[in-house]
This record gives C-alpha cells, sequence and structure tokens, in this order.
C-alpha cells in the first residue's frame, strides 16, 4: 500500500483559499461563475436559480418515488439483492439496503455505500448504475443504504441507520459474500456526510474497522462564512445560500438556533480526528462545499491520517471527470487488497 498525502496540492488550494480570505469576498454573478467552469458547463451559470422550500422539496420526492429503478448497462456481470434490516434501536424503522456482489469472485471487500441528495432527497435509484459499476470494476461488494431523510428525521436518525447497515453487513459478511477485514465507508455530497459520521461512530463505539473512507464533494461543517460558499451563494443547482436551511432540517432549525449542535453532526465538526481512517477526499473547484472539505482535508493531514485528496477545478458540486472513476477503483484496490 503506497502513503496517499498529497500535500503540495493541498497547500496550494489551502493558500489560495487564504488569500482569497484576506481580500473582500462577495457572491459572483452568472457571468462570473461561467468563467470558471469548463466549458461543457459554462451555460448552467445562466440556469434559473431554485428556490429551496418544502414545495419543491415534495415535488422533487414525487419524481423520486414516481421513477423505476434504471436498467443497467452492465446487469449481467453483478448480482443485486434488495433487503430490509433492521434498525439501530428495537424503535427504529427498518432500514432498505442494496446489495452489489460481482458474479465473477465469491469474496471481495466491502463499500458500504450512502447517497447524496442534502439530506432530504436520494433513494437506493440514486447511485445504482454506480454501486453496480464500482462493485464489478473495482471487485468490491457494494451495500448500499437507503438512510432515513430529513425534515422529518433529524440527526442522528441517518447515521443510526447507517452504522445498523454497517454492524449488519459485517454480521452477515459471509453471506453477501464480503470480507469484513477490508471495508471502506464513502458516499457523495450529504452522503459522504453521512459516511463520515459512520466512522466516527465505528471509532467511538469500538465498532468494525474501517480501512478507508471515501468522501466526495462532503458537507464537512456548518461555517458559511467560507469563501467558496459566499462566492457560489446563489448559483444553479448546490448554493451557498442553501447550506444553513438544509442543515436546519437535518440538525434540527431549534437545536441549532439554541447551539444544540452535536460534534458528530458533520465529519468536520469532530474535535478529535485521531484514529480515523486513510481518507480519500474529491472536491469540485465550483461548489460552496470546497473550502470547508478542503479544511477537513488539511486537519486530517495534520492529525497524521494519510489523505488522497483530489480537486477538480471548473466542475460544479456533482460533477465529475470521466478519470475520477478509474482513480476511484485504484484506491479502493489499494486500501482494501
Amino acid at each position: 500500500m503506497r502513503k496517499l498525502i498529497p500535500t503540495l496540492l493541498l497547500a496550494t488550494l489551502t493558500l489560495t483559499v487564504c488569500a482569497q480570505k484576506n481580500q473582500e469576498v462577495k457572491p459572483l454573478v452568472p457571468k462570473e461563475v461561467a468563467e470558471r467552469l469548463i466549458p461543457q458547463f459554462k451555460p448552467a451559470a445562466f440556469w434559473p436559480v431554485t428556490v429551496l422550500n418544502m414545495e419543491n422539496i415534495r415535488s422533487v420526492r414525487k419524481k423520486e418515488q414516481e421513477r423505476t429503478i434504471p436498467v443497467l448497462k452492465n446487469a449481467d456481470s453483478v448480482d443485486i439483492t434488495y433487503i430490509n434490516i433492521p434498525g439501530l434501536n428495537p424503535k427504529d424503522p427498518e432500514i432498505p439496503i442494496r446489495i452489489y456482489k460481482p458474479k465473477h469472485l465469491t469474496l471481495a471487500p466491502l463499500l458500504l455505500l450512502f447517497h447524496g441528495g442534502g439530506f432530504i432527497y436520494g433513494d437506493l435509484n440514486s447511485d445504482h448504475q454506480m454501486a453496480a459499476n464500482t462493485a464489478i470494476r473495482a471487485g468490491v461488494v457494494v451495500v448500499s443504504v437507503q438512510y432515513r431523510l430529513a425534515p422529518e428525521n433529524i440527526y442522528p436518525a441517518g447515521v443510526n441507520d447507517g452504522y445498523a447497515a454497517l454492524l449488519w453487513s459485517v454480521k452477515h459478511a459471509a453471506e453477501i459474500g464480503a470480507d469484513p477485514k477490508h471495508i471502506a465507508v464513502g458516499g457523495g455530497s450529504a452522503g459522504a456526510a453521512v459516511a463520515g459520521t459512520v466512522v466516527l461512530s465505528a471509532r467511538d463505539r469500538n465498532g468494525p474497522k474501517i480501512g478507508l473512507q471515501v468522501l466526495l464533494f462532503p458537507p464537512a461543517d456548518l461555517d458559511t462564512t467560507r469563501t467558496s460558499v459566499v462566492e457560489y451563494y446563489n448559483i444553479p443547482g448546490v448554493k451557498g445560500a442553501d447550506i444553513s436551511p438544509l442543515l436546519n432540517m437535518y440538525i434540527g432549525a431549534d437545536n441549532v438556533k439554541k447551539g444544540l449542535i452535536p460534534d458528530h453532526a458533520l465529519p468536520g465538526l469532530a474535535k478529535n480526528l485521531q484514529g480515523l481512517p486513510p481518507t480519500y477526499v474529491v472536491t469540485c473547484g465550483v461548489d460552496p462545499l470546497r473550502d470547508g472539505a478542503l479544511d477537513y482535508a488539511n486537519r486530517l493531514i495534520a492529525t497524521g491520517i494519510p489523505v488522497e485528496l483530489h480537486n477538480y477545478p471548473g466542475y460544479p458540486h456533482g460533477a465529475l471527470p470521466d478519470r475520477f472513476y478509474g482513480e476511484f477503483y485504484s484506491i479502493l484496490n489499494q486500501y482494501l487488497k
């Protein structure tokens, strides 16, 4: 296993962010945003900016419920099982999971995967093709988890579901063809936050040993004064203006107002990072969440945790270049094989 700490890249990005903090930072207008995007995304800078409210949330959820399971391009190469597992606590509801096992392997490392969606959207179909691709290309068993969503279920409901899925997957590893000694936990966006907090839970509860955490464009903390949050405050898609209302829904508006914010609600809120596993962090250049993720990666490195950081300039939140996937599969293999 090679030690992956691209500190030069991180230092460059951190210095850039610090330099910007010493200047007056203002929200960018669409033309300025477009100048920072790679050509294929430039038109998106001029799209309408959506308003985050319950009416729009219900509309998006309705569309998610109405869609069918996407047809996989490589269905012949992966076995898929859909089941419900017990919740962490006796009164918790069952947790839907979907298991992806490559047909060419009898035993493979485990990847516990959490979908994105701002803590309020998303389901097992969100990462269906990605989960299948990862199982086949990286040679891992993927367990995709449908954790409970906000605002109906505030923290720690979703994280409890994630930790329950981790415990279940390890307990039933032989049944699903997974190697419980080689585990990665990861996700994208809000799913990355859930993944990071599940890893913290595993450490603090003397749970299963995690070999790698995968955090793709994560919402690492609550800091809305960061340069990336301010500059991309009012852009199409995920914008800085969404961060506070989304976190109010996730943690609970009353809790936030009273300052009752658990330090494990988001990965970057944790005061103690000792004992965490090697970490793969991905950031997008034109993303309000970028600087919080960079700061978290920097803190991990300062703690002595091996970190692989990949930043993709010109990409908006959630968008990834084709080369990402090969890099992702390679890193899984390096840390889990």
